[in-house]
């Protein structure tokens, strides 16, 4: 009976300390949206206007946050004993407009800071006085952009081709639609999925006649394909055909990967993919990686007093802190190296990883006219303007360019770096296997200084390897040789 008692002091305290009041508190109609970091917010006030000052203002998160408000103010002061944690100096009473009085005109707003993912969601307006109260609710959406779509064609017969598009890295969960040019499309597949950090991917996939022109959008992002008639297969046994048709996806996946590599133009002429006559994925000429590291150049790490990074002996790595999501993080790893390089050719190498505790998903390797990069720079795997590198995620490499060039993974255990200023080349090189990845051309402007991005989250560091370099006269001509 004496715990019946309690229960039923526990809910009047809640629900009967005040009666409440009739069409006092209005909140503003559409949700809130901010984007992941920044600044957002909640509008909310009294209608008709008057002044909050000596009024309790509650902002709580339903289901059991009352006590434990994400922020509370009564007795005309911000009350901090009761906060709930995970908003503790990042919540402040806002304004609802550039026109608002404030609490002296009854707006009891509320400023939210750095917005994380876990912040979405509903909350509870609560005002009261000695008399009444009254409460209302705002929804709060924390946006990201995920990566551009990525299309995939595998034909599946002479007549139909199977199409797969897929993006990741978003919130709230986006939307994807296929269209040719004269509908929207409906599509055999369209699912999610969820990543431990909150973001979400998207993957769908279709089946479609050749000869069709077709567009995935993901938001308000889209990629193009034009599919054509694939050639007649010759004639003879079945094993002949299937041969012919196994040759003939084994070129299509020749020409898509080609056709990535077009000549990409940027704005101002900054940067351009380097390009044959055909076009090929790797152009005949450029310098074999044997050559390459006769130019060797032993490239430190430069800490520029970065608290997110951990540098120690050559290797980098990422701190287990808390780090915001989004472009920003890419500012916040990323970070320069010595020496400045204003001519000549020069080749460093990256290990990214061993058999041991494996290869690194996310990286970037490449150079930067920046000498400083400031955490809050807008960097992206598309970015070019004074940045050209090359990264990895879990899906794919890509190049620093504008459309986006993207090479299938994995990436190499040991990545070679090869510029050459003087002709404006940038290329990237896997040293296990001897072999150009790719490489690209660019009007670079000097000085130029290595740049390291080496993720979050990998167990492996990235390690800058430093070699011995002799200078060994022979045959009338100066050798280098790497030990």
């Amino acid at each position: 009976m004496g715990a019946l008692m309690l229960m039923v002091l526990a809910v009047c305290v809640f629900f009967c300390r005040a009666a409440p009041v009739s069409n006092s508190l209005q909140v503003g109609g559409s949700p809130v949206s901010v984007q992941l970091g920044d600044t957002a917010t909640l509008p909310c006030w009294l209608s008709p206007p008057e002044s909050a000052e000596q009024l309790e203002v509650r902002w709580f998160l339903p289901g059991g946050g009352f006590d434990s408000p994400v922020l509370l103010y009564q007795r005309a002061q911000l009350e901090h004993g009761s906060q709930d944690a995970a908003y503790a100096g990042r919540v402040s009473l806002g304004l609802k407009d550039a026109t608002s009085n404030g609490l002296r005109e009854g707006d009891v707003s509320l400023k939210l800071a750095n917005a994380t993912l876990q912040d979405a969601g509903d909350y509870s307006c609560y005002v009261s006085s000695d008399k009444e109260y009254d409460t209302a609710t705002v929804s709060l959406v924390v946006t990201v952009t995920g990566t551009p779509p990525l299309l995939s064609a595998v034909w599946i017969t002479g007549v139909r081709v199977n199409l797969s598009c897929e993006s990741e890295g978003w919130s709230p969960r986006p939307s994807l639609r296929w269209a040719d040019p004269l509908k929207t499309l409906t599509p055999q597949s369209l699912q999610y999925s969820t990543a431990p950090s909150g973001l979400v991917s998207v993957h769908s996939w279709i089946l479609l006649p050749a000869s069709t022109r077709v567009s995935c959008w993901v938001e308000e992002q889209e990629v193009r394909l034009k599919l054509q008639e694939p050639p007649t297969p010759p004639q003879g046994s079945g094993g002949g055909a299937a041969a012919g048709w196994a040759a003939f996806g084994l070129l299509l996946s020749a020409v898509l990967l080609a056709a990535a590599f077009l000549l990409y133009r940027k704005r101002g002429k900054k940067a351009k993919l380097s390009t044959e006559e055909n076009q090929k994925l790797l152009p005949k000429g450029k310098i074999e990686i044997s050559t390459a590291r006769q130019s060797y150049v032993n490239v430190k790490p430069e800490h520029n007093g970065n608290e997110y990074l951990k540098i120690v002996k050559n290797k980098i790595r990422d701190l287990p802190i808390n780090f915001p999501d989004g472009n920003k993080v890419t500012c916040l790893t990323a970070i320069t190296g010595t020496p400045r390089l204003s001519s000549g050719q020069h080749y460093w190498e990256v290990s990214l990883g061993n058999s041991t505790v494996g290869l690194k998903q996310f990286w970037w390797v490449g150079v930067t006219s920046t000498a400083s990069i400031q955490a809050d720079s807008h960097l992206t795997p598309s970015s070019s303007n004074g940045f050209w590198f090359l990264s990895s995620s879990s899906k794919s490499l890509q190049l620093s360019t504008e459309p986006s060039v993207l090479l299938p993974p994995p990436g190499p255990q040991t990545l070679g770096v090869f510029l050459d200023i003087d002709r404006g080349e940038l290329s990237f090189y896997n040293v296990e296997e001897q072999s150009l990845i790719c490489s690209l051309t660019a009007a670079f402007t000097v000085p130029l200084f290595p740049l390291f991005n080496p993720g979050k989250g990998d167990a492996a560091p990235m390690e800058l390897l430093q070699r011995e370099v002799e200078a060994e006269q022979g045959g009338g001509e100066t050798q280098l040789l790497l030990r």
